[in-house]
This record gives structure tokens, sequence and C-alpha cells, in this order.
């Protein structure tokens, strides 16, 4: 099991009722806290274990982007290329993308949904809108859209650093 997480066997069982400390006050940790929990209400949703949400990402940015390269693919969502291409190969194996050359430089590689991937895509579309829709009843009445402001501006900030 990775760090950080814990197995549904474990997640039944009640946390241990420690004292925090100033964690809850800490922007940072809240962020990945929040992430952690989101991940998994994400995999338990989409209940399929060959999309991770770096996986939906990735259709995603093809599907809006047809014919992207792999390096921008990369940039987009803030991993490095070496890390993006087992990421590709698990979609690829899947049936969900095809590499191909890109028709302005045939040395370099372009992303294309298949149909199935198209089709995955619509499939987690509609489960992902159901689960955003969840988490966003838990912020109240335009909760949603602050927090999205706050977290886009939060990360606009960020990049100045």
């Amino acid at each position: 099991m990775t760090e950080g997480r814990r197995s549904n066997k474990d997640a039944a069982k009640p946390l241990p009722a420690l004292s925090m400390g100033v964690l809850p006050k800490v922007i940072g940790y809240m962020l990945r806290h929040s992430q952690l929990l989101v991940y998994q209400a994400f995999q338990r949703a989409v209940n399929d274990e060959t999309v991770r949400p770096p996986q939906f990402s990735i259709l995603e940015i093809i599907n809006c982007n047809p014919g992207v390269r792999p390096s921008d693919v990369a940039a987009s969502i803030g991993v490095s290329r070496a890390n993006l291409v087992p990421l590709l190969a698990e979609l690829e194996k899947a049936g969900f993308i095809v590499r191909g050359s890109d028709r302005k430089d045939g040395r370099a590689q372009a992303l294309h949904l298949t149909q199935a991937g198209e089709a995955q895509l619509a499939r987690l579309h509609e489960v992902i809108a159901n689960l955003e829709d969840r988490l966003a009843d838990s912020l109240g009445p335009g909760g949603r859209e602050t927090l999205l402001q706050l977290l886009h501006d939060l990360n606009t900030g960020a990049s100045k650093d």
C-alpha cells in the first residue's frame, strides 16, 4: 500500500483521536488532506482501476486538443515526461488512446482518443459530474464557486513564487 493511503479494511476503522497541532491551519496540509479524500471518492465513484485522476486529466486534455504532444500534456498536468510515459502506456494498453506522428513534425508524437477512449471519457464525465455535485453539497450554496475561485487565486499566487 502506498504511503498515506488506508486500505479498504483500515478505512472502516475509526481514526485515533490525535491532536493535530497547527496542521488544520496549514494550507498545504489541508489541501493535501482534502486531495486524498477527493481522490478516494473519485476511485469509489469511477470503480475502474485503469482510470485514476491523472488518467482522467490526460483523456480530457487529449479530447480537447486532438493531436497534442505528450510533452504538452505533461506540462499541463504538472508531471515530468518520464512520469507521463507509464500513464500513457496504461491508457494505450486499455485501448483509450493511440499515438501517431505529428503532422508538422514527423519525429514528434501526437496523441488521439480512440472510440473506446471517447466512450470512457463520456462515462467519466457523467460519473464525475455526480461526484462533483455530492462534493459541492458539502460546501453549501455558492461554496463550489467560492472554493474554485480561492483555489484559482492560490494557484496564481503560488506560481509567482
